[in-house]
């Protein structure tokens, strides 16, 4: 008598997401979406105790029964990747984090991407190959809690809409941030913050745009680390000595911590954008050319920061135009 035959594919599946569930099961509620398959297999939300939180991502599962591991940076990889998938993950992305899981079945290890939006439009180009992304570092002290624990840091972490918005706003307030950052260190230390609307947003976008860093400055507090991106936390100190809106030597702390880092940050997006700009010609030139147009200076002492201030910021390139920049796509 002839039986049906289970396709390989389909048991693979079925364990790779045994495995998932068995090992992420006290991250919280899996949805699962495998009837409409489109690129994502579940919708996760994290609970916390007994709450349900609001807070979720999409995840996409992928399986094999050897997985390739790159010798030279222990990164483990997938391949077969369809464009059209990875543009499905970057429209996805605007409403929540999208996030790969790769299972190996022999070891049943489980590695996980970062939030797929950057790597997934890096790799859209005008052909129809497809791509290879890329999972964490295996890293074999921690391999069984690092999936779970990026996980829920990646649910917990800013929108790519507050991320996209931050970054916008950064660059179009770059030259008041360096005008402020000088006039904090040059004028009266005692008198309050000319532009507290610009160190308002400073704080805001930093928040935002550094909200994976541990930022440790030798010369804050415990506290003032804690509280770093918090306008009302400095506009506190400053009525603690007697005034009123923040002054200028209460405004020093957080800006000579926060502005190296912000400038990084920003040459990583800088980076990100331009790696990916054959999407954004498409999706929002408005936004490739606002990347383009303010430059971030590869300074990160402070006196050469706050050089930067007064009119001293250069915003040229030497590569013939935005509108040569663009043709190249």
């Amino acid at each position: 008598m002839n039986l049906p035959k289970r396709i390989k594919q389909h048991k693979a599946e079925s364990d790779s997401y045994a495995i998932l569930l068995y090992k992420l099961r006290d991250l919280g509620i899996f949805r699962n979406s495998t009837e409409n398959d489109y690129g994502i297999d579940f919708e996760i939300e994290l609970v916390d105790g007994d709450n349900v939180t609001g807070k979720f991502l999409k995840a996409q599962v992928k399986s094999s029964d050897s997985l390739t591991i790159r010798k030279s940076d222990s990164v483990p990889t997938i391949s077969g990747i369809k464009q059209s998938t990875l543009y499905y993950w970057a429209e996805l992305s605007y409403k929540t984090h999208v996030i790969a899981y790769a299972v190996d079945l022999k070891t049943e290890n489980i590695y996980i991407s970062k939030p797929l939006f950057w790597q997934a439009i890096s790799l859209i180009d005008d052909s129809d190959k497809s791509k290879t992304i890329e999972f964490a570092p295996h890293n074999e002290e921690y391999k069984s809690i690092i999936p779970c624990l990026f996980t829920r840091i990646y649910a917990e972490s800013p929108s790519l809409m507050d991320e996209i918005y931050s970054h916008k706003m950064a660059l179009k307030n770059l030259k008041n941030f360096f005008d402020l950052y000088a006039d904090v260190f040059h004028y009266d230390f005692h008198m309050p913050v000319d532009e507290l609307d610009v160190f308002e947003s400073f704080l805001e976008v930093t928040r935002v745009l550094l909200w994976h860093s541990s930022i440790k400055h030798e010369d804050l507090t415990e506290d003032e680390n804690r509280c770093i991106y918090s306008f009302s936390y400095w506009k506190h100190v400053t009525e603690n000595s007697g005034g009123e809106d923040v002054a200028n030597y209460v405004a020093q702390k957080p800006m000579k911590a926060l502005m190296p880092h912000l400038l990084k940050i920003l040459s990583r997006y800088e980076n990100r954008v331009f790696s990916s700009k054959y999407y954004w010609k498409y999706k929002s030139s408005s936004y490739l050319k606002l990347v383009y147009d303010f430059p971030i200076p590869n300074v990160s002492d402070h006196e050469e920061i706050r050089d930067l201030g007064y009119g001293q910021y250069e915003r040229s390139r030497n590569d013939g135009g935005f509108s040569c920049f663009i043709s190249k796509c």
